[in-house]
């Protein structure tokens, strides 16, 4: 029996030094991760902390208060392993996380501009991430969380219509709510391997700091400050990057210190640089540094922690794609248009051709397209116009009867264009809803015109028509109305023609023939100012999904000067005579 105690005394003695010796291994080579923190009103918070610590945080999660960190480093950072790094996370993560980012970028910036009473700012700041970020985040959320989806898409839209009509307390709880809904989005979305990783995390540190580089390189221009919106964009990514970075380093040991003081420096100058309005080449190499200070605290190089710029190639394919199931949605609406004039011309025969043109040679191009957002709607599409409207026109039924079906199917062809534009089947800003009687006015428009809707949100005193003209002017009981054509942004002519010259007591139609939202705004002398309140703003047409128009009557004469709240750099004017 002795001998049998003595033996598990030795037994034990040696379990506890190789545990020893495996802890003490554990903590020499154990290397950095950012693990999610009990968030703050900012949103994301971050911790740098040992993986073996990691492991444990869940059983340890009542004592966090007491708990003591690994022997972390400098050294210990560096000697992360770059391979293991760069393939432990997938890059559209990285840009899915950023985008997240980007998005309370712009909430911040809209706080700070409701706290001073510019609503024009701050309602800019709550469209740009509806208008032009939402859908690049859509496809990965509904693909996890069809109803988170929902909700952020909801969020994102009500604080939009909170600006106008809130006071800044109101403003800040309701971006407070759409805050807590976005930190839902990336538990939800991003892997909790991924957000432990400390390379994943620093990544979304330098595309946001890479991406406020671009956005301050377009505010400024010959050294003056052009682009306001663009300007507090750069602002608010360098702050977004700033707070992860500091909930990171915020709970590392002492002799990291050091290390984090020289990056919050260089975070400290770069946001005097932004204040003081320098060159581009300046905040260039500020952001640069700063970069470059990150990666090497993990052992990598700038571009190896960019990870997320390799996706930017497939971005010109994308657009061309979606412009092209555009161009097509707009064939099948003007065949369809032609089908009822010559159904009404009592050509039957020619009709179904054209109808059945508009299903086989147009229609099946898009249908995969239309179903990746929703079936269902593709699905309905697809019957009437293989079958119901087909079996109509062959049993030659009343004009009336043609015109409602074909007045139904362009319904739901606009909400399939409104998939395709936006990548978003409930962006809400494309809810575009059609009455009966708007269906039936729209279905008997000539076949070389194309049809508009009506937005389901409220373009302030103004409202858009369903009135389009096929010449610039046509005459009206008021004076004339004549058309402008919205086109991309990338064009000579963003607002085509303009200047436009018209008399006091014409209408302007505004159409938006891009695949982008895009607005018409009254603006000061320049883009930059702001100078129009929510009040006494000329032009506010508010958000124009693809083929919507806004149309406004001059009475006044003088010069009109407006842009596109989404893309500042788009500018248009219109000159009224007496």
């Amino acid at each position: 029996m002795e001998n049998r105690i003595n033996k598990l005394k030795w037994g034990k003695l040696i379990a506890i030094s190789i545990g020893i010796s495996a802890i003490a291994l554990i903590l020499s080579s154990s290397s950095l991760s950012l693990i999610p923190y009990p968030k703050t009103n900012n949103g994301s918070a971050y911790a740098i902390e040992t993986e073996n610590n990691s492991s444990n945080r869940n059983s340890n999660s009542n004592s966090n208060s007491n708990r003591t960190m690994g022997n972390v480093t400098a050294d210990t950072i560096k000697k992360t392993s770059s391979s293991t790094s760069k393939s432990s996370f997938d890059s559209k993560l990285v840009t899915f996380a950023s985008n997240i980012e980007k998005i309370k970028g712009h909430i911040e910036q809209a706080i700070l501009n409701k706290k001073i009473g510019n609503d024009s700012l701050a309602e800019a700041h709550t469209l740009h991430p509806i208008a032009e970020i939402f859908s690049d985040i859509t496809i990965q959320l509904a693909d996890t969380n069809s109803d988170l989806n929902q909700t952020l898409s909801s969020s994102l839209n009500k604080l939009f219509r909170t600006v106008r009509n809130s006071t800044a307390e109101q403003f800040a709880t309701e971006a407070n709510h759409t805050n807590k809904v976005l930190d839902r989005t990336i538990n939800e979305v991003v892997p909790s391997s991924n957000r432990n990783n400390s390379t994943f995390n620093l990544s979304v540190v330098a595309d946001l700091l890479n991406t406020a580089k671009g956005e301050y390189g377009e505010a400024i221009e010959n050294g003056k400050l052009s682009l306001i919106v663009e300007y507090q964009d750069a602002k608010g990514f360098i702050s977004r990057a700033e707070s992860v970075f500091n909930q990171t380093s915020s709970r590392i040991e002492t002799q990291m210190v050091p290390k984090v003081q020289k990056i919050n420096t260089m975070f400290s100058d770069l946001n005097k640089a932004v204040d003081n309005k320098s060159d581009t080449t300046t905040i260039d190499a500020l952001i640069n540094n700063t970069i470059r200070e990150i990666a090497q605290t993990i052992g990598l190089t700038e571009n190896q922690l960019l990870v997320s710029q390799g996706e930017a190639a497939a971005t010109p394919a994308t657009e061309e794609s979606k412009k092209k199931s555009l161009q097509t949605v707009a064939n099948v609406r003007i065949l369809l248009n032609q089908t009822l004039e010559v159904y009404k011309a009592q050509n039957y025969v020619e009709a179904e051709n054209l109808a059945t043109k508009a299903y086989l040679e147009n229609y099946e191009n898009i249908e995969q397209d239309i179903a990746k957002f929703d079936q269902p709607l593709e699905k309905t599409i697809e019957v009437m116009l293989r079958e119901d409207l087909r079996h109509a026109i062959q049993q030659k039924q009343p004009v009336e009867k043609i015109a409602q079906i074909i007045g139904n199917i362009n319904n739901n062809l606009v909400k399939a264009e409104n998939l395709l534009s936006t990548s978003k089947p409930e962006l809400g800003l494309g809810s575009m809803n059609i009455t009966d009687a708007q269906l039936t006015a729209a279905t008997m428009t000539p076949a070389n015109q194309t049809l508009s809707t009506n937005s389901s949100l409220k373009m302030t005193n103004h409202t858009n028509t369903n009135t389009n003209t096929n010449t610039n002017t046509s005459s009206s009981s008021t004076g004339y109305k004549k058309k402008v054509s919205i086109t991309d942004e990338e064009s000579d002519k963003p607002f085509n023609p303009s200047p436009l010259s018209v008399k006091a007591g014409d209408t302007v139609i505004w159409r938006n023939d891009d695949v982008e939202i895009h607005t018409v705004t009254s603006s000061g002398n320049s883009s930059s100012t702001f100078a129009m309140t929510n009040k006494n703003r000329e032009l506010d047409s508010g958000p124009l999904n693809p083929r919507q128009t806004f149309e406004h009557t001059f009475e006044k004469p003088g010069n009109y000067n407006y842009f596109c709240m989404i893309h500042p750099s788009m500018t248009g004017e219109v000159v009224v005579d007496k």
